[in-house]
């Protein structure tokens, strides 16, 4: 992917307002870095699971909340088709940001990315915590085990595991 295109998508993911500040797009810049370093070391196309990245989370800005990914595919397949982005890596990013098609490695680092950083960024998951999951303990510790649990990758689950258990510790 060249950079004019690289940024536009960079862009329109800092558009898609769904967080007061800046949550919104860190999170999704973080799980960008998240998918790079998993896909360096168990492959799949990189431009697949950069831009499944930056856009997986657009949809919240209409919906925000749990289902929100069938807007994001749908707005992300809009947007790629309109920047003439390659048609033929398009339909594996919307497979990545539905979620279901977990047969696709790019898939599965999307989610283990996403994952990680719910559970490494701390201003992100205070927002989260409170706003979406209104500080209940139970289902911040639901939401935290089912988040570790789909990180398919072992280095990257020991790469967040020292979070992940100070994280359960401080909401049991």
């Amino acid at each position: 992917m060249d950079d004019k295109t690289k940024k536009k998508i960079e862009e329109y993911a800092k558009s898609m307002r769904w967080t007061p500040k800046e949550f919104y797009w860190k999170h999704a810049f973080q799980v960008r870095e998240f998918t790079l370093m998993i896909q360096e070391r168990v492959g799949g196309d990189k431009d697949v699971v950069e831009v499944s990245a930056l856009l997986h989370d657009i949809g919240k800005a209409e919906l925000l909340g749990p289902n929100h990914e069938e807007i994001s595919a749908k707005l992300t397949k809009e947007f790629l088709e309109k920047i003439k982005f390659d048609e033929n890596k398009i339909q594996q990013v919307v497979e990545c940001i539905k979620y279901k098609n977990f047969e696709l490695i790019e898939a599965r680092i999307l989610r283990s990315a996403d994952s990680m950083g719910l559970i490494m960024d701390e201003k992100g998951q205070k927002w989260y915590f409170e706003n979406i999951l209104k500080n209940n303990k139970e289902q911040i510790l639901k939401e935290l085990k089912k988040s570790y649990s789909e990180i398919e990758f072992d280095f990257a689950k020991k790469f967040v595991e020292k979070s992940y258990k100070k994280l359960v510790k401080k909401y049991k």
